[in-house]
């Protein structure tokens, strides 16, 4: 299944929703770190933690699913095709099984639902942090009943999938909007923001005032080539070997693969779409507007400048330091040629 273009989508897409890149959550949480947290460190940590945690479940998921193909007798991919009805069928069929099967039942979904809840309080962290950022005289003092009006809202959208027809809607949403080419397209763009209009080397000498100290040369590559690289391959490969979206043996009609990609592009035009707005609107010279697009506008916290003013004073005082020692071995130096010299003459 390789050369499907659905399964390089969702394991790239799945990538950044496991680590929560590109959704906003990451910059939310970690914008209340102090300035020099070592974010190095986390990033390694999160990771490492997130990818054994993938490996013990797909060992344990295909454990089950071989148990089950062995006991109807049947490969394992005509047991369940992936979807919720892995989550909601197959594990509850196989809770069953194990006894006492209530106290496995009640682990599984407090499980479900703790890990539904923990998706949900980043989620809506970062979507509450960078409107109230954006907004903070008008959003700031009101922000509790703003994130309450605001949950009811998504509440409110997420009540037409738990009807009768909800899983076709789910499995819509989940293919063009949750995952796929609309979070491919933001991440993309956001990768390309930073390590070339920022700068790569800016971004990395940022990460080194915080932590302390250079991370490998691993991470500029990756930033600079490797990542917008794969995201490239994955984008064009999804529409070389694209196949229409299907819900186990239904086939979506064409007006429902209308549906997904302008729910999918409801997210993606607002990228170009912005800046268009942009050249449009800002007065000058299209060198000029393109310019000052590019040029980033960055207000650094407090305990950015703070560490900025101190790597500045401790620069200048290495420095002093170095000028003070090179004058003495030069005073040194000139006192011993000159003493040579009267020694010289003297015999």
């Amino acid at each position: 299944r390789l050369y499907e273009a659905e399964v390089w989508i969702d394991g790239g897409t799945q990538i950044f929703f496991s680590y929560g890149v590109g959704i906003g959550s990451l910059l939310a949480l970690g914008s209340y770190n102090k300035f020099h947290h070592n974010c190095h460190r986390d990033a390694i940590f999160v990771c490492c933690v997130n990818s054994f945690t993938s490996i013990f479940s797909a060992c344990v998921i295909f454990s089950i699913l071989g148990y089950m193909a062995h006991q109807k007798g049947v490969e394992v991919g005509e047991v369940v095709q992936s979807g919720p009805a892995l989550a909601f069928l197959v594990y509850p069929e196989v809770v069953l099984a194990i006894a006492p099967s209530p106290f496995w039942a009640f682990l599984f979904f407090i499980m479900l639902l703790n890990l539904g809840l923990d998706t949900q309080f980043s989620s809506v962290e970062s979507l509450m942090t960078g409107l109230v950022d954006n907004w903070p005289e008008q959003l700031r003092p009101h922000r509790k009943k703003f994130t309450l009006g605001m949950t009811v809202f998504m509440c409110l959208l997420g009540l037409p999938m738990i009807t009768r027809g909800g899983i076709y809607v789910f499995q819509l949403m989940d293919f063009y909007a949750a995952s796929g080419l609309s979070l491919l397209w933001c991440v993309f763009f956001q990768t390309i923001a930073i390590c070339w209009v920022f700068g790569a080397k800016k971004f990395y000498l940022c990460i080194e005032e915080m932590i302390g100290y250079r991370v490998s040369m691993y991470w500029y590559v990756c930033w600079v080539f490797l990542a917008p690289a794969f995201m490239v391959f994955i984008f064009v490969f999804y529409f070389v070997r694209y196949s229409p979206i299907t819900m186990g043996a239904y086939h979506y009609p064409a007006w429902g693969e209308v549906l997904g990609f302008a729910i999918s592009l409801s997210s993606m035009l607002w990228v170009p779409g912005y800046a268009i707005y942009y050249l449009l609107s800002t007065k000058g010279s299209w060198s000029e507007v393109l310019r000052q697009g590019v040029t980033p506008v960055i207000k650094p916290r407090k305990e950015a400048v703070m560490a900025e003013e101190k790597a500045r004073l401790t620069y200048q005082d290495v420095r002093d330091v170095e000028l003070n020692i090179e004058e003495d071995l030069c005073d040194e130096s000139f006192v011993s040629y000159d003493s040579k010299k009267c020694l010289g003459e003297a015999l």
